[in-house]
C-alpha cells in the first residue's frame, strides 16, 4: 500500500480533506446523506477502514467505533477534530484479532485498493467481524465495466474513472459468492452505491 499512498498524497490532502467533500463534486455528491446511511446500517461494535478524518463519526457514537487509517496526516487530522486517533492499518492489513467487531464500514475508501486486491481486502474485513456481522462499503461503483466505460464517457470523466479503482457491482457479486456471502445492493445516485456484505448467519 505504500506505493499507493505516494500515488495520492494522502498526508497532504488531510487538510484539504474535509473542505474538499463539502464540494458535491460527482464523486461526493449526497456525501452526508451516505455517510448518515451507513451510520444507520451499523449495528454494534464499529470499524471504520479507511476513516480518514472522521467525519462519519458525525453519525456514530466513539465509544462503539475503531477507526483504520494508513495516513499519519489523516491520522493527525483526526486526533485533532475528535480528541483521539485511529490505529495505523490499511485494508490488506488489519491490526485487530480476530472476531473483533460487529460491524466493518469503510466509505469512500474501497476504490483505492487495486482490483486484484479486492478479495484479500474483504477477507481481512471478514477476518475481523463477529459471527453475525456485516461488511457496508459506500464508494462510488458501477454496474459492470461496460456501464462503468459508458458513463464516464458521457459525463466527460473518462479519465478520471480510469484514474481509480472502482469497484463494479457484477465482480463485488462474483467475490460474495466465492466467499459465501449474502450481499444487498443499493444505488443512492449516478455514482455511488452502499454494498451490505452479510456473513451467513446475518441475514437481516
Amino acid at each position: 500500500m505504500g506505493e499507493l499512498m505516494e500515488r495520492w498524497d494522502f498526508d497532504g490532502w488531510a487538510e484539504s480533506y474535509d473542505d474538499d467533500v463539502e464540494t458535491d463534486d460527482w464523486i461526493h455528491r449526497d456525501y452526508w446523506r451516505v455517510l448518515r446511511l451507513v451510520a444507520e446500517r451499523a449495528r454494534g461494535l464499529v470499524l471504520d477502514v479507511g476513516c480518514g478524518t472522521g467525519n462519519i463519526l458525525r453519525f456514530l457514537d466513539p465509544e462503539n467505533y475503531i477507526g483504520v487509517e494508513p495516513s499519519s496526516g489523516m491520522r493527525k487530522r483526526f486526533r485533532e477534530k475528535h480528541g483521539f486517533e485511529p490505529l495505523e492499518g490499511h485494508f490488506l492489513r488489519i491490526p485487530l484479532t480476530d472476531g473483533s467487531v460487529d460491524t466493518v464500514i469503510t466509505t469512500y475508501a474501497f476504490h483505492h485498493v487495486p482490483d486484484e486486491e479486492k478479495r484479500d481486502a474483504i477477507g481481512e474485513m471478514l477476518r475481523v467481524l463477529r459471527p453475525g456481522g456485516k461488511i457496508i462499503i459506500a464508494d462510488v461503483m458501477f454496474e459492470s465495466e461496460e456501464a462503468k466505460r459508458r458513463i464516464g464517457e458521457e459525463d466527460g470523466l473518462a479519465e478520471e474513472i480510469e484514474d481509480e479503482y472502482f469497484a463494479t457491482i457484477e465482480e463485488l457479486r462474483e467475490m460474495c459468492t466465492a466467499l459465501g456471502l449474502e450481499c444487498r445492493f443499493e444505488r443512492l445516485n449516478r455514482y455511488v452505491w452502499v454494498a451490505e456484505l452479510l456473513t451467513p448467519d446475518r441475514k437481516g
